[in-house]
């Protein structure tokens, strides 16, 4: 059996690791198709190694955290620069509020919903095998991870599968619920190209069309199948969401980054603050208000997940009715 305590500092990923993240982020559903040995499985992590829900110990304290990684990263994404304390917010949340950590790597270049159907599968194996013993579930997603946990969420509501009523609190950091801009714009580009018939605009356009089916998600925010079945990836602007509900027994909190100082449209350089915040104008049904958004001016996309400030937040949040 795997012992406790967060140890992914020691026997982290290594480059090669690193690559293979980005790898599966930008043809990951290529790679799945084709059965190829160089796709990313989703699994729990520890020490660069996978571990099957059934072989973690019991948590000690019957509260879990579970962190989820957004497009082309893996589990290191959690760990503090060595200017900050050392560790990782699970570590942190370990040692100071009695979370046992889990960390997901997964292939971002699938569906956003194939993710979350499995990773609300592996949330049900761990419930099953520790039925007894956890009592809470965290649930903290960065980027594409926070809309993968939400997937999650809606898909176990949905079957009436029993970790879900566990969860109290889901964490959403940088998450595009409203979609991502750089995602739109590729979009558009490659339809302007598609304007010019030369051979140069032809291999553009193929090369930027081949990304994967994950990171077409993005551009809107897809979290279940309905939003892209029978439907072009490629059709211009053409915005297919279905309203999903956000479950109303857990709290939904979400930290908007802010990369210049003052508060203002730029966002975290990646998400703009309405999509991070999950301010849609009736798109969103039921979405949390205002008081669980969290704006970090001075913060961009990849910090959001590594900084003392959003991480003070965080325990803010889990112990504050706790």
């Amino acid at each position: 059996m795997t012992g406790q305590g967060d140890k992914t500092s020691k026997r982290g990923p290594k480059l090669v690791d690193h690559a293979m993240s980005a790898f599966n982020a930008c043809f990951g559903d290529s790679l799945s198709k084709a059965d190829n040995e160089l796709q990313q499985p989703m699994a729990f992590y520890r020490d660069n190694h996978p571990v099957a829900p059934e072989d973690f110990e019991a948590p000690p304290t019957g509260k879990v955290c579970v962190l989820v990684h957004g497009l082309g990263c893996n589990e290191s994404l959690w760990n503090f620069p060595k200017r900050y304390e050392g560790g990782s917010y699970g570590e942190l949340l370990e040692r100071r509020c009695g979370y046992m950590p889990l960390y997901l790597r997964f292939n971002s270049g699938l569906r956003i919903s194939d993710n979350g159907e499995w990773l609300a599968g592996l949330l049900e194996r761990f419930c099953v095998r520790h039925d007894t013993t956890v009592s809470e579930l965290l649930l903290i997603g960065h980027s594409m991870g926070g809309l993968v946990i939400r997937s999650a969420c809606h898909l176990a509501c949905e079957a009436g599968r029993n970790w879900v009523s566990r969860v109290r609190h889901v964490i959403y950091l940088g998450s595009p619920h409203l979609g991502a801009p750089l995602e739109k714009a590729t979009n558009v580009a490659t339809h302007v190209l598609g304007l010019f018939d030369t051979t140069a605009t032809r291999v553009i356009r193929d090369v930027l069309n081949a990304r994967s089916v994950g990171v077409k998600d993005l551009r809107f925010g897809n979290l279940v199948d309905q939003d892209w079945l029978d439907c072009d990836p490629d059709e211009l602007m053409k915005n297919r969401r279905v309203p999903i509900p956000w479950p109303a027994d857990m709290r939904h909190h979400r930290v908007v980054g802010q990369a210049l100082p003052t508060v203002g449209t730029l966002g975290d350089t990646v998400v703009r603050p309405e999509s991070a915040a999950g301010r849609a104008h009736g798109a969103q049904p039921g979405a949390p208000g205002g008081s669980d958004v969290r704006v970090m001016p001075g913060l961009d996309h990849m910090a959001l997940a590594r900084h003392p400030g959003v991480f003070e937040h965080i325990e803010r949040w889990v112990t504050e009715d706790g």
